[in-house]
């Protein structure tokens, strides 16, 4: 199926429903036992972004290039979007919230706010860094390439679900008048 090439232009389309809820108890587990003061507590229970979708939102994010990128061939004079490509990553605003017992230390039970990159599964220690988690085109054509590599096209994804490439948005960026792809007819 055609679709349209996909560009360094315009944003992904995001994802993710959620504005922020109660990690702990929640999508994290149980209320946590002791004090947790700050954010970013290590006993705060990280969940792969797949899951995290229902309470987290990423929001649209420009579709550029992680790295100067020198293309031979433009496409209404901007540079096509190629299979392995990696973007800027994809940052989330959301923040959760996670209570604690106080139990067994010495200290009242309570609730702090939590970043939510801090409560999702991600490639720097075990968690989303705060910059966001990476994207990388996964181009679905199987008939088009440039420069050796296939093209890129409307709604092709910037993930693969491992914790390494976990993004679940998809092309949106991409060229109103050239398209790629097997054509039928």
């Amino acid at each position: 199926m055609a679709g349209p090439a996909a560009l360094f232009m315009g944003s992904c389309s995001g994802h993710g429903a959620g504005s922020g809820s109660t990690h702990h108890p929640g999508l994290g587990g149980s209320v946590l036992p002791g004090c947790t003061m700050p954010p970013l507590d290590p006993k705060i229970v990280p969940k792969s972004v797949g899951l995290m979708n229902a309470t987290t939102l990423w929001p649209p994010t420009p579709q550029r290039s992680a790295t100067e990128l020198a293309r031979t061939v433009r496409i209404n004079n901007i540079g096509p979007i190629l299979d392995q490509d990696i973007l800027v990553p994809h940052p989330t605003p959301t923040t959760h919230q996670v209570n604690y017992t106080g139990i067994p230390k010495v200290c009242s039970p309570g609730t702090v706010t939590n970043p939510a990159f801090w409560c999702t599964i991600g490639t720097a220690g075990g968690r989303e860094p705060a910059v966001g988690h990476a994207r990388k085109l996964f181009a679905t054509v199987k008939t088009v390439f440039i420069n050796g590599r296939r093209a890129g096209t409307f709604g092709d994804p910037f993930g693969d679900f491992s914790p390494a490439f976990p993004c679940t948005s998809v092309v949106t960026g991409s060229s109103p008048n050239v398209f790629i792809g097997l054509i039928r007819g």
